[in-house]
């Protein structure tokens, strides 16, 4: 074949220019079919990466919604913290005008103290039951959130898969529950919040005084604190994580897309190829009541 060439080229310069088309018909195959396959090549290259990229996007946005919930627990959390602080701080107040009213001093104060007292102190404890029974409904809602961000994300991205753990609710089991893997925190008790008035009672009764006023003053604490605590008294749980929580919170997904064949001149090739991948993404560096969770892509099987 190497002679062949030379012998035409020979030819080319003697000036036998038509020897030279099969050489150039040669030539000219080669470097196109070299062509093509560096396209087709590339295409499938490309393929490759914009599916693995969509797959863990795909992961990564699952985790995210999951951080963003867990977020939004913590937050819950917090504000439940705030509002037993106010909740002491108002009780402490209140009992150091109980110590003063009782010898006299700051009465009309503490009468009026009292009165608004009752009403913070409820509020606050309707509204901290209120922001624990949001929480449960985010970590209830939390797992349909992620299916349906996953699903909706998939479907703009063009790639058909499943998200693992497969179910959104079940038995606790922490193995196949794509739930917020969450448990209650030990209960908060309203009665804990008036240990200053008690303190302030138990004194006030070693208190001996000819006047009514120590007994007025007794008698209206103890009244404003039946009524406070014969209402809504119920205690209240904080979410906390899990002790395994890392182990357990975690999200897989498989998936697939479809590569559209090349339209190239003379390689028949219409049959559409599928490209698999995976990935795996997790929640992390956050807590309870801590609003600092982020999402992040790990290695597939850490878990």
């Amino acid at each position: 074949m190497i002679r062949y060439f030379s012998h035409q080229a020979l030819h080319v310069r003697n000036g036998k220019s038509g020897q030279a088309m099969p050489l150039f018909l040669v030539v000219i195959c080669t470097v196109m079919t070299l062509l093509f396959v560096s396209i087709v090549v590339h295409n499938m290259a490309a393929s490759r990466v914009a599916c693995a990229n969509a797959i863990d996007a795909i992961a990564l946005n699952a985790a995210t919604w999951e951080a963003r919930c867990l977020n939004v627990i913590a937050a819950l959390n917090d504000g439940i913290s705030q509002c037993m602080n106010i909740i002491l701080w108002i009780c402490a107040t209140w009992a150091v005008m109980a110590g003063l009213a009782a010898f006299g001093v700051g009465v009309p104060v503490f009468n009026a103290y009292t009165k608004y007292a009752r009403e913070f102190i409820s509020n606050c404890w309707n509204t901290a039951h209120m922001l624990a029974s949001w929480s449960e409904r985010i970590r209830d809602m939390a797992p349909y959130l992620v299916l349906g961000e996953t699903i909706a994300l998939a479907k703009k991205l063009g790639v058909e898969g499943i998200l693992y753990p497969l179910n959104p609710r079940g038995t606790h089991d922490g193995t196949n529950t794509l739930e917020l893997h969450l448990e209650y925190g030990p209960p908060i008790n309203l009665i804990n919040a008036f240990d200053p008035i008690f303190s302030t009672l138990s004194r006030l009764d070693k208190v001996r005084r000819p006047d009514g006023t120590l007994k007025a003053i007794k008698n209206v604490l103890n009244s404003t604190l039946n009524l406070i605590l014969g209402g809504n008294n119920k205690p209240i749980r904080k979410l906390i994580l899990e002790k395994d929580f890392p182990k357990r919170q975690f999200v897989r997904f498989v998936g697939s897309q479809q590569v559209q064949p090349l339209p190239i001149p003379f390689l028949e090739n219409n049959e559409t190829e599928r490209i698999f991948d995976q990935a795996q993404a997790e929640p992390y560096d956050g807590d309870s009541e801590s609003m600092t969770w982020k999402s992040r892509l790990t290695k597939w099987g850490d878990k």
